[in-house]
């Protein structure tokens, strides 16, 4: 299936009701997407007409810790700003490849789980791929969570444990 497909079938996907949740997903994470790529092209055309890269810029745009630290390097360096775009992009591809990829195969709510992962840790002060895994190995969690709660009713509140003993 070509790329085109691929977004004709994407969209057809958010433009129905069975899912409302990933279409709201979908618009929330374009919208920031947008400011965080107006923010980069802002903070490009602040550098080629003024000679530096604005930081403050980069922290409005929601941009992560790792890029804005790069970006404090040498904010007056051609380099360091090929840089911040370089590192830029490949967060977003390796979010593509790690996130939306992993959860498209598995049937999850990928268009949710990527929003997440790019801007969410703030929200519940959790790293976002604590969240993911939890998420993704929820079957396992279970499992456990399961054992642990049928050997716990297996113990006599009466019985004596070593521990407890004189």
């Amino acid at each position: 299936m070509g790329f085109k497909e691929v977004l004709e079938e994407e969209k057809k996907e958010l433009q129905s009701v069975k899912r409302p949740y990933e279409t709201v997903a979908f618009l929330i994470f374009a919208a920031l997407f947008v400011q965080q790529a107006f923010y980069l092209v802002k903070g490009f055309i602040d550098f080629t007409s003024k000679g530096w890269l604005a930081v403050g810029n980069f922290t409005n745009a929601n941009l992560q810790g790792y890029i804005v630290r790069i970006c404090g390097i040498d904010n007056t360096s051609w380099i360091v700003v090929i840089l911040v775009i370089v590192a830029w992009a490949f967060y977003w591809i390796a979010l593509y490849l790690l996130v939306w990829n992993y959860a498209a195969k598995n049937h999850l709510a990928k268009w949710v789980w990527t929003l997440y992962v790019a801007f969410g840790p703030t929200v519940l002060f959790v790293p976002a791929y604590v969240a993911f895994i939890a998420y993704a190995y929820r079957g396992y969690l279970v499992r456990f969570a399961k054992k642990v709660v049928s050997e716990f009713k297996t113990v006599d509140a009466n019985q004596q444990f070593p521990e407890d003993q004189a």
